[in-house]
Order: C-alpha cells, then structure tokens, then sequence
C-alpha cells in the first residue's frame, strides 16, 4: 500500500525543512511525497529542492506552478500522484513518526473504510496547549457533518485516492470556498456514501503561529462557510421534520465562531459583537452556551490589561 504525501508550499521557508524531517521519519516506508509550489514569494522552493538533494532515498517529487490556493496546489499533487493512499500535511505541521503505519494498519484492517481520521495535538510557542479530536463517526455522515461542524482535519484524515477520482477533486472556487474546501470535500465523501473511521491515536502536532491564520481572512472563511452548508443543506435527502432548525443553530455557531476571532484575536470589539448578536438571532440556546463557556476569557480581557487570551 504506497502513501502520497501532498504538501503545498507558500510562505513556508521557515517551516518546511522541520515539516520534511517528520515524514522522512516515517517508520512506515512505501511512500513519495509531492510538494507543489503555489507560487509562493519566498525561497521555501529552493529550501525544498535543497532538501531533496540531502535526501536521495525518498521519492520526492517538485512541482511549480501560478498560484491557485490551497485546492489547487491540493489538486495538482494528487493528479501526479500515483499512491493509493492520499495523505496531507500542510508545510508547517509535524507528523509522529507511526502515523502512516498506523493509518496503513486500519487500511488492512478494514478494507471498506474509504477515509481515516486520527486526533493531533496543538503546538503553539514551543509547548503543546490542547487537542483537536476527530469524529466521532455516525451512521450518516453527511448529516453529522452538515449539522456537527467540520469533524476532520486535512492534517489528521487520509483517503483513498479513487474517492477523489470518483466524486471529483477540492474545489478551486476561491471566490466561494476559501479555505474550507476541506469541509467541502469531506460533505461530498460523505453524500456518497463512503465510510469514516476514527482513530483514537494522536499522531500528529498542528503548529499556530502568528502567519497561520490571517485575521483579515475571517470573515471570508464565515461566509465561506455558510455557503458550503447552504449548498449541502439543499442536497440533504431526505430532510427531517427540524431540519430548519437545526441549520439556525448552526449558522449561530459559525456566527459566533467568527465574532470570538474578531474579539479574541483581531481585537475588533464592533465587528465581534455584531457577529455575536447575529448568533443570538438565529439560535440564543447556542450563544448562551457558548458565552458562558467563554465567560472566563472575557472577564480576563475586560479586566487585565495586556493579558494574552
């Protein structure tokens, strides 16, 4: 069974040679990894070929080209990829050293699972500050993601490459999908009827760092968002009873979400609240749930002066 390792690069000089030194130590071998230049600005790509030089063993496999973001650089490494296994890792993320050999395990184990999700842990600042859990899975996925969030990470999940092949690749509508065309593509795994499975192994480390989330992306990412769930919201068959309802509570939950990123990080106190009383609009159960489980950070910005939250 051969993994391909997709990694785009863009602004990544910093980061790629650490990110490089998790999968070349792999204790799982049959692997090529494909790094696709997005047309960044920096020398990330000279740094990669470098790297490649000092590493004659690996298969690796260098590709420049315009800049299409992340589902283009995505689509092109999985088109000159010839792994069965698709596995991504962003440039400035860190693998442990059995993640594939234990997503290979699972591929073995259970030939009918289409798509493998694991847990990875946080890094920010040199020390670990929490988790991301994967899944849980459920008889019908496409519900489950559609009303329960965004259960994977690109870091965290790979998949067949016959699944892309058979339902299409990441979108590339930039204008509509920014940055959550993971979201998307998993909701379209799931309407097609391909299994999830969910391991409980953290086998991976996601890196935040200052460049790793634009604050100006926010609100393009909300209505990103949105418009992945509105477009699956209409291909949900058949439709439940409180279907409506549970699409409001979502829809305060993503508006929440972004008014926590305008008040947390950006500090924009207007745009936060404005956000908030729009979660409140559609569902005040959901904001009241989670206001109080973030009354803690708020009472520490409203109150010291100059604390990180």
């Amino acid at each position: 069974m051969k993994f391909s390792v997709i990694i785009p690069l863009y602004n990544g000089a910093k980061t790629i040679q650490s990110t490089l030194d998790t999968v070349v130590a792999q204790t799982y071998k049959d692997y090529e990894v494909i790094l696709v230049n997005d047309g960044s600005p920096d020398n990330v790509g000279d740094l990669a070929r470098e790297y490649m030089a000092r590493h004659p063993g690996v298969c690796f496999k260098y590709i420049e080209q315009k800049n299409k973001g992340l589902g283009g650089a995505r689509n092109t490494a999985i088109k000159n990829s010839t792994g069965e296994i698709i596995a991504i890792i962003d440039q400035d993320d860190l693998w442990y050293p059995d993640k594939m050999a234990k997503v290979a395990e699972t591929y073995l184990k259970h030939p009918e699972v289409g798509i493998v999700g694991h847990n990875c842990y946080i890094r920010r600042g040199g020390s670990l500050k929490g988790a991301i859990v994967s899944g849980p899975s459920a008889p019908d996925m496409h519900r489950a993601l559609l009303f329960g969030g965004n259960r994977l990470t690109t870091l965290t999940t790979a998949f067949k490459k016959q699944i892309v092949e058979d339902i299409g690749l990441f979108s590339e509508d930039v204008k509509n999908i920014h940055l959550v065309e993971d979201y998307d593509l998993w909701l379209r795994m799931a309407l097609a009827g391909y299994k999830f499975y969910f391991l409980p192994d953290y086998l991976a480390e996601y890196v935040q760092h200052d460049n790793n989330y634009s604050l100006n992306q926010i609100e393009r990412m909300r209505a990103s968002e949105m418009y992945v769930l509105e477009q699956h919201y209409q291909r949900l068959q058949p439709k439940q009873r409180l279907d409506w309802l549970r699409m409001r509570r979502r829809r305060a939950q993503i508006w929440f979400s972004c008014g926590y990123h305008y008040i947390f990080r950006a500090r924009s106190w207007g745009k936060g609240l404005t956000c908030w009383w729009r979660s409140f609009w559609f569902d005040p159960s959901v904001f009241a749930v989670f206001m109080l489980g973030g009354a803690r950070k708020i009472l520490r910005l409203l109150l010291i002066k100059g604390e990180k939250i």
